[in-house]
């Protein structure tokens, strides 16, 4: 069962705004940090279960009577895999997001019952889960100040360090996809601070992915090629390389570099034909920088150089093309100022 078809069912039951609880992952030396969490109650775990089941039988389902129809899609979608680290954060979540929703006040009382109540032979595993995950949360936040001020690589260490204290060995297991992208983005910066040609660095980098991803190698290309490719075309070696080449020797070695990566032959075409289309555009771009750029100098701010502008746009770049250009300017976008990717624009 997919977990929008019970986000649906929490939306149409209730007419409030979900609360989001974020699990935290680190991309490009941006730390997000998710909202601060209460403290879990040290309650007696019988009294906390007692008093929890009454709120969950009372204010909770007051406000939702389809709490039966939750719990079985989460025991459809979760239960035959609850034994695996991941899948417990993943149903944690879920549950997070839609009792915070439906009684803000009482959510993790209501947590705690739910989970001996619909998942009572992982009840105990799940509550130690919780509890690590929440001591984590805050942690995140107490020390977000502290993380932002950190380089990427002492910020990669001090969490790590905290993972492994909350979470052990199983810390690896939760957080594999992001052990996996630090992995290949530090194949990358290695990639371009080494030696050889586009093609022999692609080749190198192919390499890299299926040793990060193993038997997932190919399902990751399927799905993220782009993405992957872009990442590489980015490189300042690659861009260097791409742009002292000239244009057939471009275009012979873009096409290398995605064939290497798996597209097939129409792809490969289709890319061709766009890399031709960019050179031309930017050789007209190129034109009417250089034609704008005297227009500057030349005229004062007003009418006359306005005029100047939109008839250099329109001799170079034709008269559509000219339309989107003024229009550009006039919301202070210039085009041909960006810098020039080969492969990506």
């Amino acid at each position: 069962m997919n977990m929008k078809g019970v986000s649906g069912i929490a939306c149409a039951s209730i007419a409030i705004g979900i609360a989001a609880f974020f699990w935290h992952d680190v991309r490009n030396e941006k730390v997000p940090i998710p909202p601060a969490n209460d403290a879990i109650a040290t309650t007696p775990a019988n009294k906390t279960t007692e008093v929890a089941t009454s709120l969950v039988t009372t204010q909770t389902a007051a406000k939702d009577e389809n709490l039966e129809d939750i719990r079985a899609q989460l025991r459809a979608h979760y239960g035959q895999h609850l034994s695996e680290p991941k899948i417990q954060i993943r149903l944690l979540e879920e549950m997070m997001r839609y009792l915070s929703a439906i009684d803000p006040e009482h959510w993790q009382e209501n947590l705690l019952a739910l989970l001996d109540l619909w998942f009572p032979e992982h009840g105990e595993a799940l509550k130690q889960r919780l509890t690590a995950l929440l001591d984590y949360k805050t942690f995140m936040e107490q020390e977000r100040y502290t993380l932002k001020a950190m380089t990427p690589e002492e910020r990669h260490a001090f969490m790590w360090a905290k993972r492994r204290e909350l979470f052990g060995e199983d810390a690896e297991v939760i957080w594999q996809a992001e052990i996996r992208n630090y992995a290949l983005a530090t194949s990358l910066q290695q990639i371009d601070a080494g030696t050889g040609s586009p093609l022999s660095k692609v080749r190198t980098y192919s390499e890299v992915i299926q040793q990060t991803y193993e038997d997932q190698a190919d399902l990751v290309l399927e799905n993220r090629r782009q993405e992957l490719t872009d990442r590489f075309l980015a490189l300042p070696s690659i861009q260097a390389d791409l742009q002292q080449q000239p244009a057939s020797e471009r275009y012979d070695t873009l096409r290398g570099i995605r064939a290497e990566l798996g597209m097939n032959e129409d792809a490969l075409n289709r890319w061709s034909e766009l890399d031709r289309t960019r050179d031309q555009r930017w050789s007209k771009g190129e034109q009417y920088q250089a034609r704008r750029e005297t227009i500057l100098e030349t005229y004062e701010s007003g009418p006359d150089r306005d005029k100047a502008l939109n008839q250099a746009a329109r001799e170079i770049l034709g008269q559509e093309m000219a339309e989107i250009i003024q229009a550009e300017e006039e919301a202070g976008y210039y085009r041909y100022e960006r810098e020039r990717v080969y492969g990506q624009n």
